[in-house]
């Protein structure tokens, strides 16, 4: 857009500011938007007395790039989601079967300052002491199993972010690095160089570094296109990367790249045998740092051979990662087989400790195991853990939600989370594991800030997104928590965690018929869990 060009628009409630890049609502809360999609509304404001074509926006708002059809379908999905609020989905943008999309409602313009009003503090609403049992009894058990599945969704979330009323702060996603090379695939080295780099990058004391979990869903793509996916992740900066077998060697090469622009701020090439690869990192997290002149490694990292020296222990490592990132009942044993691999090379892993703990404790949430056969088992592998790493911060983690969960000795839960927050404030687990501690014994209005923290970790996480809905809705935000679920039914219809939750509130709403279709449909989807006949139970009991 020109300088000359028109800076401020407004539509009904809503103020556009297209210097700022911003979006924001009649409160002033700035809303969530993608570059792309940001630029889609521009485009159709600027063109609204007419419809748009798809190859017009795609060549206007893409220029000079390949892309599909499907990245303006994304772009304008995010943009309705943003606005969904409003009464009717596609109020703003109707879509034109076989012609386009147009902008539709009355827009104002100008090129002075369009002053929204003072923004209003708006208190949750407040539930009426003392209130039906059996408002009570939906709200414990619902609250209950949310919680309970952090061990479904946590250990993906690794990145850090400011609350959504706080500033943000700078992000970087490392991408999983690309092969080269002729033949299959190893996804595992792929995801390695991006592992062991982002464990790096995370002990910088000024940068938050999105998780292994938030980017790993782009590793099927054929063409990722590193721009595109890290303004969908609302990074600032990605580090794109490759390998390539080369005689005896495996060549790495990296890039650091500054977004929405796309400059190259620093590139490096590497040679190293198979057997030491995942040794580089240390190097390139350094370079990296210092190509953002942020402070690296604060505190001497502890090493051991799991960490990258020993290949075939970290990759026993990694599979047991990338199983408990996608858990259900069958897959938890074998990632639990698979970090024992793991210790059984290197008993000093303490990662491959905190991540079986994970495993056992998720084997209860996700596959209805024996509290009291299993807990202890996970207690167990968190004492290892903390005996050969007193400062790990998953440990902490899982201590803390033992203490919680297990031993309901509250304040020892509380101190082992915020432990682990302090070595550690990038681990969304410690955040949402919080959040329901602190509900649970009263603190609402401290819950909810950590839960949607937690959220924020990883944008495209169903579950993050799900269990934030939960606490918020607690908390008294019904609004935001019904809108949190509609985003991720949009994303994933069959979700059933979210359909679960989404029953559970319509539930207390007394609303049982669709209740009663959400919890059917939930239960359906888990294979009958004990939660989701739990909550269907209960909806037909109320009915």
């Amino acid at each position: 857009m020109s300088e000359a060009a028109i800076r401020h628009y407004r539509f009904e409630s809503y103020h556009l500011d297209t210097q700022t890049r911003e979006l924001r609502d009649g409160g002033g809360t700035v809303l969530p938007l993608t570059a792309k999609a940001f630029d889609t509304l521009c485009f159709l404001i600027e063109h609204r007395g007419r419809v748009v074509g798809k190859d017009e926006l795609l060549a206007s708002v893409w220029a000079g790039r390949v892309v599909e059809e499907n990245n303006l379908t994304q772009a304008i999905a995010a943009l309705r989601r943003a606005l969904g609020t409003s009464a009717g989905e596609h109020r703003y943008v109707v879509t034109l079967p076989g012609r386009g999309y147009q902008f539709v409602a009355e827009v104002q313009e100008g090129e002075a300052d369009i002053v929204a009003e003072p923004r209003q503090v708006v208190a949750p609403t407040p539930r009426a002491p003392g209130g039906p049992k059996w408002r009570q009894a939906i709200t414990f058990g619902s609250l209950l199993f949310m919680l309970a599945l952090f061990a479904v969704a946590a250990w993906q979330l690794r990145e850090s972010t400011s609350s959504r009323h706080a500033p943000q702060q700078v992000s970087l996603a490392v991408l999983p690095f690309r092969s080269l090379s002729s033949g299959p695939r190893d996804r595992m080295l792929e995801l390695g160089m991006a592992e062991t780099l982002i464990a790096r990058l995370s002990r910088s004391t000024s940068m938050r570094v999105l998780s292994l979990g938030s980017v790993q869903a782009f590793t099927d793509a054929p063409r990722v296109d590193p721009l595109q996916v890290g303004m969908t992740l609302g990074a600032n900066y990605v580090v794109e990367g490759s390998t390539q077998q080369r005689g005896d060697l495996i060549r790495v090469n990296a890039h650091l790249l500054s977004l929405p622009d796309g400059r190259t701020l620093w590139a490096g090439t590497y040679d190293q045998t198979p057997e030491r690869v995942f040794t580089l990192q240390d190097v390139l997290a350094a370079e990296v740092s210092s190509a953002l002149s942020f402070k690296y490694a604060a505190t001497t990292p502890r090493h051991s051979p799991c960490d990258g020296s020993d290949p075939i222990a970290y990759r026993a490592y990694l599979r047991g990662r990338y199983l408990i990132n996608r858990p259900n009942a069958l897959r938890l044993p074998t990632a639990i087989a698979a970090f024992r691999e793991a210790i059984d090379r290197d008993p000093s892993c303490a990662r491959a400790w905190a991540g079986t703990a994970f495993a056992y404790r998720a084997l209860v949430m996700t596959g209805d195991a024996d509290p009291r056969a299993v807990f202890p088992l996970a207690k167990t592998a968190v004492e290892k853990a903390l005996a050969i790493d007193p400062n790990s911060a998953e440990a902490y983690a899982s201590k803390g939600f033992i203490e919680f969960w297990y031993d309901w000795d509250w304040a020892r839960a509380e101190a082992s989370l915020r432990r682990a927050l302090a070595l550690d404030g990038n681990l969304a687990e410690a955040h949402l594991a919080l959040s329901h501690l602190l509900i649970n014994t009263g603190r609402i209005e401290e819950a909810a800030p950590q839960a949607r923290q937690a959220a924020q970790l990883d944008p495209l996480s169903p579950i993050a997104n799900t269990l934030a809905a939960g606490i918020v809705d607690e908390a008294g935000y019904f609004d935001e928590a019904r809108q949190r679920l509609k985003s991720v039914l949009e994303l994933e219809p069959d979700f059933w965690i979210a359909l679960l939750v989404r029953g559970g509130m319509a539930t207390g709403a007394r609303d049982y018929p669709h209740a009663i279709s959400d919890l059917r449909k939930a239960s359906e989807v888990c294979g009958h869990c004990s939660q989701a006949l739990v909550g269907l139970g209960q909806a037909y009991v109320l009915s």
